[in-house]
Parts: C-alpha cells; sequence; structure tokens
C-alpha cells in the first residue's frame, strides 16, 4: 500500500478514522492511535474519546446509584 499523499512512498500505517495509507511524516500518533493530519480526521477522533469518556462516567454514576439506593 502506498501513502495516499506521497504516492511514490510505502504506507507505514492506516488512520483509523478514515483508513487512508499513511507513510511515516503524514503520520500523526495521539496516544497510540494513528490518524492522518486532516483537521476533521483529528476532530472526529477527539469528539469519540470525549463520547467515551462521558459515557463512561454516566455508566458508573448509574452502578453506583443501583448499589447504593
Amino acid at each position: 500500500m502506498k501513502c495516499y499523499n506521497h504516492h511514490d512512498r510505502d504506507a507505514f500505517g492506516i488512520c483509523t478514522v478514515c483508513g487512508k495509507g499513511l507513510c511515516l511524516e503524514c503520520m500523526n500518533n495521539q496516544n497510540a492511535v494513528i490518524t492522518c493530519n486532516d483537521k476533521s480526521c483529528i476532530g472526529k477522533l477527539n469528539r469519540t474519546k470525549l463520547w467515551k469518556t462521558f459515557l463512561y462516567i454516566v455508566l458508573v454514576a448509574l452502578i453506583l446509584l443501583l448499589i447504593f439506593d
């Protein structure tokens, strides 16, 4: 697989949001999650992390309410 942006380079990773093949220069590695440098992919990843964190907090709160009610 070749890099989406640099067609003469081999891809070393795949964006977890959009699925594009990326060379080392194009990879954005945040917290062991590979994304491309496209701002929309980085934004989608951040929103996903925010929603997961919110859902975990709600889940823990509901469990605590059930236990101590």
